[in-house]
């Protein structure tokens, strides 16, 4: 028999392998070509009311598939998800003042399906009611709670409220906190020792020694303390519509408390419930210091009675204020257990979730257009919903820059938005979560559905009524 060369042989060997290979390549290649192709799947529907009328800019979430899309109801009450994986999905459908609408295992499917047909009912009546007596009413009961506030039992703590959305008092009402203040046993042995002090000292020498010279001592102090207090917190207040009490606040980190606590030294709160500067402390302080003129023996200069008066003033208010918020209320006899925000409150900075149902979509937007958004999201507090999915709110349009690719974010500047949380309570909203000069926010195409959703921040704290 005759033998085959080696490099024959090698060379047939090589020549069989590419054969195989190629052969395997065309058999994965058949079989990727004939293989069925996973099919991206949608939901649609629509939703309406009892009635049969459609129902615009309710809030629709497809859950499954290990996430969850989210869309909004065009004004034919239609809606329509797209490219889901084939499965099936939980649907939630939330509308303002209507009952959530639910359907489980609902299929997403490429094939044409039946759509769904959604029909809410409308949300059971919350009464509201309100807690506690009319606003005079109500301040009578906070004052003569106050005034049974003592320091160790002892010491008045009348100008505190351990209620931060408390009524606001009237003119009567601040003399006479002021006046019990004034005529209360601490206070007169709280001067007997400032008289005493200032005696051992020699401070105002030109009075001298002796009892004479303490009596004297004695009415000075009280008179500085009597002017002071009647013509900041009692006629000035009155005058200029503030309140001269401490709001305490209890929440926050001790960093955020203390800052609240520094900052409620410059400002003083309206009888309108807005903060401003303190018009009346500062007058009234001026005042007692010019008065203080008449009976305290010596000359001063402008500068050395006002500066003084002033520094003291300031700087004695942001030590009680410090104290009053970390250290006072566990010493103080009937001061309320608990937080002072028992009151329903939706906290400014709170994030708001809103997906634009009118006027705005993945095209963009021009300026000078009112936008129409719904909630996206539950605003809580402590497991009360103080808005809904679903609310609507709106606001002016002033500026949009489109993002650089369709999958990019662009943004958008936006005026007098408007939360309209229950269907009844106004809710200011803003574009930054810390106060500041508005910026423009950044917008996002929801996947899927072609509507658009932006996050704002709640612009000031806005109180609820309590329910029942």
């Amino acid at each position: 028999m005759r033998s085959i060369p080696k490099n024959v042989a090698s060379s047939e060997a090589a020549r069989h392998v590419r054969a195989v290979l190629w052969l395997t390549i065309l058999v994965l290649l058949f079989g990727a070509q004939s293989a069925p192709a996973q099919e991206a799947g949608s939901i649609q529907g629509k939703v309406t009311d009892s009635s049969g009328a459609p129902i615009f800019g309710a809030v629709v979430t497809v859950e499954g598939g290990g996430g969850s899309r989210t869309t909004v109801t065009d004004i034919e009450g239609a809606f329509q998800i797209s490219l889901l994986p084939a499965g099936n999905f939980n649907v939630k459908i939330s509308a303002s003042g209507m009952s959530d609408w639910t359907a489980e295992s609902v299929a997403a499917s490429a094939a044409d399906t039946k759509p769904l047909l959604a029909v809410m009912q409308l949300a059971p009546t919350v009464t509201s009611v309100t807690v506690g007596l009319s606003p005079k009413e109500l301040a009578e009961e906070q004052v003569k709670r106050e005034t049974q506030q003592r320091v160790v039992g002892i010491i008045p703590n009348y100008f505190v409220a351990y209620d931060n959305h408390a009524a606001p008092l009237s003119p009567r009402q601040k003399f006479n906190l002021s006046l019990k203040t004034l005529i209360d046993p601490a206070t007169f042995a709280a001067v007997g020792i400032t008289a005493g002090i200032q005696q051992s000292r020699n401070s105002y020498h030109q009075f001298g020694q002796g009892s004479e010279a303490y009596s004297k001592r004695f009415g000075a102090a009280y008179g500085t303390a009597a002017t002071n207090l009647l013509s900041t917190s009692a006629l000035g207040a009155s005058v200029l519509h503030q309140d001269p009490r401490y709001f305490y606040s209890g929440e926050g980190t001790k960093k955020q408390r203390a800052w609240y606590a520094i900052k409620s030294a410059f400002r003083a709160k309206g009888d309108n419930g807005k903060w401003q500067p303190p018009y009346a402390s500062v007058l009234g302080t001026v005042a007692a210091a010019e008065l203080s003129e008449l009976y305290y023996p010596g000359s001063r200069t402008q500068y050395t009675l006002l500066g003084r008066g002033l520094m003291f003033h300031f700087g004695g208010l942001i030590g009680l204020n410090l104290g009053q918020e970390f250290f006072l209320k566990k010493f103080t006899s009937h001061a309320p257990a608990g937080s002072a925000a028992s009151v329903p409150t939706l906290r400014e900075g709170t994030p708001v979730k809103l997906i634009a149902v009118d006027g705005f979509g993945s095209h963009g937007v021009v300026g000078g257009q009112t936008v129409t958004f719904v909630l996206a999201e539950e605003l809580t507090h402590r497991g009360r919903d103080l808005a809904r999915t679903g609310d609507v709110a709106s606001g002016v349009v002033t500026e949009v820059t489109a993002g650089n690719s369709p999958d990019a974010a662009g943004s958008v500047a936006l005026q007098k938005m408007m939360l309209r949380a229950g269907g009844n309570i106004n809710v200011p909203l803003r574009s930054n979560q810390a106060r500041g000069a508005a910026t423009p926010v950044q917008y996002h195409e929801l996947p899927g559905s072609g509507k658009v959703v932006i996050t704002l921040f709640v612009a000031e704290n806005v109180v609820f009524p309590e329910t029942e």
